[in-house]
């Protein structure tokens, strides 16, 4: 038995099925049960086979393990939708709701005014505005209110960007009422005293101090500043400092007359909610509110801020990491290219580290171009693609933060990666960002989320836009879209260039002219490898695939080697 085991081992290597299973096998047999499958005849081949071999960026490992979905075809469960109401209060004002069985509601206020619609004299007062919202009205003192929305069990906040002006309140269904007529009193209502300025003034001084550390947020603004520099949309959402310690209540109240109009308004509920009682609430509260400006008096901000290429180079050498910022003219919210830069945002993606870097596989295997080159910097910590569109502009970018030694490497890498995806796009990375926004809509779940969706998409776009939408929008673009999407915005394009740390090698770089023309040298040469590998049209072939991200991380190893050097 030991000499016939030995043998039957020797022609089965690595055989799945030790001798008990094959005796088991076999008294299942005799009993007439054939319900396991196991492979008949006594010669069958039971050893590890490799079955298919896979390329490094091959589509069917993940089609195989995942089922992508066919173009055009978007996942069962976001196909429903619940209804979307909207009406106009007397005055014009619109009013939106989308209810369903819950015992908690939200409720916002969307203001289509923010630090867009001030002067160089008055920058800063939006964002002062808002923490006046909450120092008291004509009925409730600072604590009446504080307490109102302590018994509700309420949860009141707000904030204010470049174009809008959010408060929102979240309550249990019950409290609706009271919600929607605190909302009202703080937005109509409110006294702007001058000891509540004089108070505020110093929070938001040191709320300024604290946003300063925040390497993103602070280079973030220079990018703006660097991008729209003659216009407002270039200023700080806080405003300037110097200018914070001149707001009065003169400023204050003239800014609220101005744009706290109507028609500048949006009022949306979601959770447990009733359409026509909320109107009705509504009207109570809000129906008092101006359908214009005082006679003799124009908003602010209503012309086009034009996009201007730069490099603004802010040098600090007692920094340890470079703040680099890549950014691009891009579409805006009604701009027919809105949706594919919600996949190209999603493509780049964000990167880390601590989280990115310590990964299973070398990362030359990542499904990520752009992880795929920071895995080759080291000490490159954290990189953010960011696209904030508005009502007539846009900016797209890579944000890079990382050791000084690598400020020219991250400066290559944000130039360079979105002009060569006009040649070169691999199908697998649409499929993951395309994975990546159907979660993201599927996250969008709680009360606050929905609401902050509708009242946005109702301010820009007047209309509720479902997440079926989106995805269907989302599911009819491909890598060949994507390609002449790549194209028009990036290929030869003019980017603008924000330098912030201990930045003093680039003065090897030059000019900007310096910075595009060794880009655009690397990306022609690039594309001349895949023109003569794959055809213009179709995705290149596999080798060339591969042939071409090899290239590309040994230009990036390169410049690392001679930067050592």
């Amino acid at each position: 038995q030991m000499l016939a085991g030995v043998k039957r081992s020797l022609c089965r290597p690595l055989s799945f099925m030790p001798a008990r299973a094959y005796r088991e096998r076999d008294e299942l047999n005799n009993r007439g049960n054939r319900s396991l499958d196991y492979r008949e005849g006594t010669e069958a081949d039971y050893t590890i086979q490799k079955i298919k071999n896979y390329l490094q960026f091959s589509q069917d490992k993940i089609k195989d393990n995942f089922g992508e979905l066919p173009l055009g075809e978007i996942p069962e469960s976001l196909k429903y939708e619940r209804e979307c109401k909207i009406s106009k209060l007397s005055n014009g004002m619109r009013v939106a709701t989308e209810s369903w069985n819950t015992p908690i509601a939200s409720v916002g206020v969307f203001i289509k005014a923010g630090s867009r619609n001030e002067t160089l004299s008055t920058s800063g007062t939006a964002h002062f505005m808002e923490h006046l919202h909450f120092k008291g009205t004509e009925k409730r003192t600072r604590s009446n209110l504080e307490q109102e929305c302590e018994n509700m069990g309420a949860h009141l906040n707000a904030f204010t960007s470049r174009e809008m002006t959010l408060y929102h309140i979240e309550s249990f269904k019950e409290n609706v009422p009271k919600a929607v007529d605190l909302l009202g009193d703080i937005l109509l209502n409110s006294l702007y005293g001058k000891n509540e300025i004089e108070q505020e003034r110093e929070t938001i001084l040191t709320e300024l101090q604290e946003v300063n550390e925040n390497a993103l947020e602070v280079t973030l603004e220079n990018v703006y500043y660097n991008i729209y520099r003659e216009h407002m949309m270039g200023q700080p959402i806080l405003g300037d400092r110097n200018n914070i310690k001149t707001i009065n209540q003169d400023m204050i109240k003239a800014f609220h007359a101005t744009n706290y109009i109507a028609p500048n308004m949006v009022l949306v509920a979601t959770g447990g909610v009733d359409h026509d009682q909320f109107v009705e609430m509504c009207e109570r509260s809000f129906g008092n509110a101006a359908k214009s400006p005082p006679a003799g008096i124009e908003a602010d901000g209503k012309e086009k801020p034009i996009y201007n290429p730069a490099v603004m180079v802010i040098r600090d050498d007692e920094m340890v990491d470079s703040n680099v910022g890549i950014f691009w003219d891009a579409p805006s919210w009604h701009h027919e290219d809105y949706y594919p830069f919600l996949l190209i945002e999603r493509i780049f993606g964000s990167y880390a580290a601590d989280k990115n870097a310590e990964h299973l596989n070398d990362v030359k295997k990542q499904y990520n171009s752009m992880h795929a080159f920071l895995g080759e910097l080291p000490d490159v910590s954290k990189h953010q693609a960011v696209y904030s569109p508005y009502s007539d502009c846009a900016i797209f970018g890579n944000y890079f933060l990382g050791n000084q030694v690598y400020t020219k490497q991250m400066n290559y890498l944000g130039l360079m990666l979105p002009a060569l995806y006009s040649d070169y796009l691999n199908e697998v990375e649409v499929y993951r960002a395309k994975n990546k926004l159907y979660n993201e809509l599927y996250a969008l779940e709680t009360c606050a989320d929905i609401m902050q969706s509708i009242g946005q998409q109702i301010l820009y776009l007047n209309r509720r836009v479902p997440r079926s939408e989106i995805a269907k929008r989302i599911s009819m673009v491909d890598s060949k879209h994507l390609r002449n999407v790549f194209t028009h915005w990036f290929y030869d394009a003019e980017p603008s260039i924000t330098n912030w740390g201990p930045i003093g090698n680039l003065g090897e770089i030059g000019s900007y002219r310096s910075y595009k023309a060794n880009t655009m040298t690397s990306v022609t040469n690039i594309h001349h490898s895949v023109m003569t590998s794959g055809s213009p049209i179709s995705p290149p072939s596999a080798h060339a695939q591969n042939r071409i991200l090899l290239d590309l991380i040994c230009i990036v190893r390169f410049q690392v080697k001679k930067k050592k050097k």
